[in-house]
């Protein structure tokens, strides 16, 4: 063990077990570059872009520019080269232009010097690849039969869009550390000894009350307090009106017998108030309110009037109050730290209330289990002092009883147990034999590959010196095991030596590529098997193979994953809208938002759609919660589902979801410039580049800006020539997407009046904008359009991004003629995703280290 985790520290210090070999050498096309850049260069660019302050810090002499393409930073300079003549930038307007055939000729020579670069470099370069948060769960899962929690692990860096990317996923001490206590943790889980543990099954029949006031005895060790909180009691029924700190339903200080899974069912209903109640309690506060002011200033009535009719219009009128079913917060605390496992509607009733359930895992710790109300009003002018008087109709949680049922097992020992330690004649007559076989089974799966007698001997070793040291047969056969998941064999996927050579994969490795990529976790005992017959090099094979994969549950993960990071949905949340701004913005909406565009993509993938539906389409994919938001009606419960999109909402494709729209905008105002950026690289694959040195905010001390309008704001900005170039090309975008508001939420008019409400005289949304190509757009439905016209970009960008995340490395130039067939492809077979995973599974890259 000592000597493996050495082994690890040299690795995670960058001591890597695969290296490369000498440097690759690419003798520069010196005779390419004097007979068609040199004179090309000194013709329309050296006159701004040379001397010692050439424009823009940009040089295109020959000592400053460079022609060894093996530098990363050269070849960046002349990518950005080909980005200014390919869109037109350079040279400028007013100045002498290039003919078609002179930027093709120089274009051309940059491509295949970068081209050459790449596959040099690829020769002799090999990054291993370590097993992402994700994948390590997923694998552990399907290894050991035990789900372990990742959320302490370091976060893994994206490259290229993605954290499964291979060049950013090293390895340091402190991984190093986390992996060990983990896979002892792990073990520590899947292996048991004795008989199977007595379950409880403990229920807690909450009733209102001062808190700490009711214990009830469980057995000699556990008599916990049981709380119903301040709520109002209602036969067997806790009700709860609103989420306040005294108002918590549930039961604490008390200790499970035995860790482990655990149930917690509740049987919970709600009550929703009609659009009429809510008007009725609204009315008789509104008129409390003003009865009262009266009193007090006779001479105000008629204000006070004015007042009271106007609030009254609003919880006539406001959608807010077209309630859906009360929500709960499940949380469960171990020790000091409490922890939410699940949210969920009370959609049941008194007359027919359902029983809700969940699965948690208990420690010994001290712990508590509590139920919160979770049903977000938004906080507005009108209704915020009232929300917490008992009197005002809203959803109301209804809470009976709750339980506690465990440890559970599917049978005993469970089967993480029986996975590592199976039956076998040997078990009983010769326990190094048996060890030997439990040993060479797990590595071969750990590793995902076969594994030489000297592997399984130098594991072996371990176990024998516990068991002479006097240490009990599990335990014992834990160290070597512990071994094997702290190997660089299984944090990393197996690539070649450093002295191989570009080859097609072998068949282990073709089933774990296939699995990383559509599960994100290790190969199944079909892949495997299909793997050692050697099937898996047919195509043939592999395109069944994608098809079984597709059609299994773990095909989730890589929605979650490859959407996740694509369209970035994980974002959400990270800068969300200010509240105070943006009421209607609560958890529950945020949740829905991210669920919503894995729940497009997965309806697109799984029935084999026109992937230019992700663009636009007639439907959308949603949620009761959603569907309060986008104003679409008639939708109950909280599971997502195709909705046709009604007439006069505003909805259908992604440019159009509350996620995007909300993670391209800073939490107080929309960001045009942020959301023609995403529009650019993350449906067209086009690098806007980054802004230039110095180009500044929005100058704060130009009169009237505290009033102006995005628009306005960002037409100043353009003024400064340093920030006109991309902004030309990126603010037409944003300004198409205008009609949403922070929050993604539609509006016809840009609010500045009191927490940015939209006031009579407020200006309206111009959404117009012209492409830098000339070509008008109006709205989004203008956007949707203009992209639809660009379907070539936006296949090479759904191609350029499949492909990178199923090699897991960036793609360069030299992958260009893969990614181009792809898109045939795609043209081909109905444009659908499912089409591009089978191209994707086929081809000369996917088979190829």
């Amino acid at each position: 063990m000592r000597g493996l985790l050495v082994g690890l520290l040299g690795l995670a210090m960058g001591i890597t077990p695969v290296l490369a070999q000498e440097s690759p050498r690419l003798s520069p096309d010196d005779a390419g570059y004097n007979r068609t850049v040199a004179p090309f260069l000194a013709k329309y660019c050296s006159q701004c872009h040379s001397a010692d302050d050439p424009k823009g810090e940009f040089s295109v002499e020959r000592g400053q520019l460079g022609t060894n393409f093996l530098d990363l930073t050269t070849r960046q300079h002349w990518k950005e080269v080909v980005n200014v003549l390919n869109s037109h930038e350079m040279p400028p307007k007013k100045a002498k232009q290039p003919t078609a055939k002179e930027v093709a000729g120089v274009v051309d020579w940059i491509t295949e010097q970068t081209i050459r670069a790449e596959e040099a470099k690829r020769e002799s370069t090999i990054v291993a690849r370590r097993l992402n948060r994700a994948e390590y769960r997923n694998t552990i899962r399907d290894l050991v039969g035990v789900d372990v929690d990742v959320s302490g692990f370091p976060q893994d860096p994206p490259a290229g869009g993605f954290d499964n990317n291979g060049a950013a996923l090293t390895l340091s001490p402190l991984h190093v550390e986390i992996y060990l206590n983990a896979a002892r943790q792990i073990l520590e889980r899947a292996l048991v000894d004795g008989p199977q543990p007595q379950a409880i099954r403990w229920r807690f029949e909450p009733k209102v009350g001062a808190a700490d006031r009711v214990r009830v005895r469980l057995d000699a060790k556990n008599n916990p307090i049981v709380n119903g909180g301040n709520n109002r009691q209602d036969g067997n029924w806790v009700v709860v009106h609103h989420e306040q700190w005294d108002k918590g339903v549930g039961a604490r200080d008390f200790r499970v017998p035995v860790a482990g899974e655990y149930r917690i069912r509740v049987k919970a209903a709600g009550r929703v108030p009609t659009r009429q109640e809510v008007v009725k309690s609204a009315e008789a506060m509104l008129a409390y309110r003003r009865d009262e002011q009266d009193r007090n200033n006779p001479k105000g009535k008629q204000w006070t009037q004015q007042a009271f009719e106007r609030d009254l219009e609003h919880f006539r009128t406001d959608r807010m109050y077209d309630y859906g079913p009360p929500r709960a917060k499940l949380v469960l605390q171990l020790g000091p730290q409490p922890r939410t496992i699940a949210e969920f509607d009370a959609d049941g009733t008194a007359d027919q209330p359902k029983i809700h359930e969940f699965t948690a895992r208990f420690t010994t710790e001290t712990a508590g289990v509590g139920f919160e109300y979770a049903y977000s009003i938004p906080s507005v002018l009108e209704n915020f002092w009232m929300q917490r008087n008992d009197r005002f109709a809203r959803p109301e949680l209804m809470i009976e009883w709750f339980e506690i049922e465990g440890p559970i097992y599917d049978s005993w020992p469970p089967k993480s147990h029986q996975q590592l330690l199976f039956d076998s004649p040997l078990r009983q007559s010769n326990e190094v034999r048996y060890a030997e076989q439990v040993l060479s089974r797990f590595m071969r799966l750990a590793y995902r590959r076969p594994v030489s007698a000297a592997e399984v001997t130098a594991k072996l070793r371990l176990f024998q010196a516990a068991r002479a040291d006097g240490v009990p047969f599990l335990d014992a056969i834990k160290r070597p095991l512990t071994a094997v998941l702290v190997s660089p064999n299984f944090l990393f996927l197996a690539e070649p030596g450093p002295d191989a050579k570009p080859r097609e994969l072998s068949g282990y490795e073709y089933a774990s590529r296939l699995s990383y990529f559509l599960w994100s976790s290790m190969p199944d005992a079909e892949l495997f098997a299909a793997a050692e017959s050697g099937q898996l090099q047919s195509p043939a094979e592999r395109l069944r193979q994608v098809e079984r994969m597709r059609r299994d549950p773990k095909h989730e993960a890589f929605v979650r994953n490859f959407v996740g990071q694509w369209l970035g949905s994980r974002e959400v949340g990270n800068n969300p809208p200010a509240m105070d701004l943006y009421p209607q913005y609560d958890r529950h909406l945020e949740t829905s938002m991210i669920a919503e565009t894995e729940a497009f993509f997965r309806e697109i993938e799984q029935n084999e759609l026109d992937a230019r539906l992700l663009l636009k389409s007639d439907f959308v994919v949603i949620n009761e919660r959603l569907a309060r938001f986008y104003g679409v009606p008639n939708v109950r419960g909280d599971h997502f589902r195709r909705v046709p999109v009604p007439s006069g909402v505003h909805r259908g494709g992604i440019p159009t979801q509350a996620a995007m729209l909300t993670i391209t905008s800073n939490g107080t105002r929309t960001s045009p410039v942020k959301r023609g950026t995403w529009i650019l690289k993350t449906l067209l694959g086009i690098d806007p580049g980054l802004p230039v040195a110095n180009a500044g905010e929005i100058a704060p001390k130009v009169p009237g800006i505290d009033k102006a309008t995005v628009r306005k704001r960002l037409e100043i900005h353009r003024q400064l020539d340093q920030c006109a170039r991309c902004h030309n090309k990126i603010d037409p975008l944003g300004f198409a997407l205008e009609n949403y508001n922070a929050a993604g939420e539609w509006r016809d008019r840009e609010g500045f009046g009191y927490k940015g409400r939209i006031e009579r005289n407020d200006p309206l949304i111009d959404a117009r904008a012209e492409m830098i190509d000339g070509t008008e757009i109006v709205g989004v439905d203008g956007l949707q359009q203009a992209l639809l016209n660009q379907e070539e970009l936006f296949l090479s960008c759904l191609a350029s991004k499949v492909l990178t995340y199923a090699l897991g490395r960036e793609l360069g130039l030299a992958d260009q003629k893969t990614v181009k067939a792809a898109v045939e492809h795609l043209r081909a077979n109905g444009r659908s995703i499912p089409s591009l995973l089978r191209f994707v599974a086929t081809c000369d890259r996917f088979g190829t280290k």
